[in-house]
């Protein structure tokens, strides 16, 4: 989906919500990143240029976790899409999407900069910002979009991992058309790649790893950086989008910014690329979008292989870093077989905020997201796993993060008084 801000209206639930903070309603609650699940945030909260509650740029996912971990909004300024708000070095950033995870040097930074400049001295003054949350928001699949070449017109296009790790490292058996076939069609295969740091190429980036081992391919939000350890020697890289022309690495791979910028791509006949979930590209259509392994991404084989994941209870719930479930690449067959490339999308927020009026409204948008809504699955996304199916009550991500993080008297609970009552994130820088 591109990164259109249109507006969507509140229910009448979140309205009720919304009138009870008052006239610092008027403060803005300012998010951005990973254009992924912009579309299904746009649906949950006005989002968008000129609302008065809510505004999410998508930037990528890179950028979005630099502008919150920095407090910078003028990183959700996106060159590449007209309108995007002109935000101030003074605005503060309060909450950011990103399917890259958090890494450790990341929040180890945050953590020295903002609790504790050193084990047990807490930060400080206007530099105390509070505990960092990082929860998943929904999870979603990678989608391998197609449109076969001229001479190799097809209905269906289904991709063993072997075949995707050779499409991807370009090497035998996936340089073209015919090898991917088992035809005599030389058209070589345009792979389409995101020129911007994305969430949705670590997604990728973290099946290659585990399905193509000792291919080359490198765990990264980057996807030159993915792939360029895992191409054959004289093989073209994919080119950075200032690049100058390259007529032989743009006969093999073409740059695109964001998700819009990917979907836009397969109308040219002769490509393969990778998408998150997008109206335009039903997982169901084998037309459009391959099935890996024999298997299509649906939804639902997603959320269950996200129930397979270990809850992050007791101790481990204060790691913002633990919230994120770990990926585990299913079987190709037998029990647990299943699409293989998937994820979450995630959130990156405060639980303490120096505005009241802002507290209010980010509870309220993960109240709203948290709750079972027709609105994920019809963006193509897969709800958390709930505490049904075999995996049972111990899988409930959905209710362990409302009781960890709604529940304004849990100890990790947003707007927490005893917590909250010294430090939070600015109002402005």
């Amino acid at each position: 989906m591109n990164a259109m801000f249109k507006t969507a209206a509140l229910s009448a639930v979140a309205v009720a919500c919304l009138v009870g903070a008052g006239v610092a309603s008027a403060q803005i609650v300012r998010g951005g990143g990973a254009t992924l699940p912009e579309p299904l945030y746009d649906a949950l909260l006005p989002s968008g240029i000129g609302n008065t509650n809510y505004s999410y740029t998508g930037t990528g996912s890179g950028a979005g976790k630099s502008a919150f971990l920095n407090n910078n909004a003028t990183g959700f300024k996106n060159e590449s899409i007209a309108g995007t708000p002109a935000w101030l070095p003074a605005d503060s950033v309060h909450f950011a999407g990103s399917d890259s995870t958090l890494t450790s040097t990341e929040y180890n930074t945050y953590k020295t900069a903002h609790i504790e400049s050193s084990p047990g001295v807490p930060v400080t003054g206007a530099a105390a910002w509070g505990p960092l949350i990082q929860i998943p928001a929904v999870g979603a699949a990678v989608l391998i979009p197609y449109k076969s070449s001229t001479a190799s017109v097809i209905s269906s296009l289904n991709l063993p991992d072997a075949k995707m790790c050779a499409v991807f490292s370009k090497s035998v058996g996936g340089r073209t058309w015919g090898e991917l076939l088992g035809t005599a069609d030389t058209t070589p295969i345009q792979v389409v790649y995101r020129n911007e740091t994305s969430g949705t190429t670590e997604l990728l980036a973290r099946y290659l790893l585990a399905a193509c081992p000792g291919s080359g391919f490198v765990f990264s939000n980057n996807f030159r950086t993915v792939v360029t350890g895992a191409l054959p020697a004289g093989t073209p890289l994919p080119r950075l989008s200032t690049a100058p022309a390259d007529p032989a690495a743009d006969a093999i791979w073409k740059f695109v910014d964001g998700n819009g910028g990917m979907a836009a791509e397969f109308g040219t006949a002769g490509r393969i690329g990778y998408l998150s979930p997008d109206p335009a590209f039903n997982p169901t259509n084998a037309t459009k979008v391959a099935t890996v392994n024999g298997f299509a991404p649906l939804p639902a084989s997603i959320k269950t292989a996200l129930a397979s994941q270990v809850l992050p209870l007791g101790g481990a719930s204060t790691d913002p870093l633990a919230w994120v479930p770990a990926y585990v690449k299913p079987p190709v067959s037998g029990t647990g077989a299943s699409y293989p490339i998937f994820g979450t999308t995630n959130l990156l927020l405060n639980q303490c905020y120096k505005d009241p009026a802002i507290t209010t409204k980010v509870r309220n948008f993960l109240a709203r997201l948290y709750v079972p809504s027709p609105l994920v699955a019809s963006h193509g996304f897969a709800a958390l796993p709930d505490g049904t199916g075999a995996a049972g009550a111990n899988a409930n991500w959905k209710s362990a993060i409302q009781t960890t993080f709604l529940t304004t008297t849990a100890a990790l609970g947003i707007g927490n008084p005893n917590v909250c009552n010294t430090v939070g994130r600015p109002v402005t820088n």
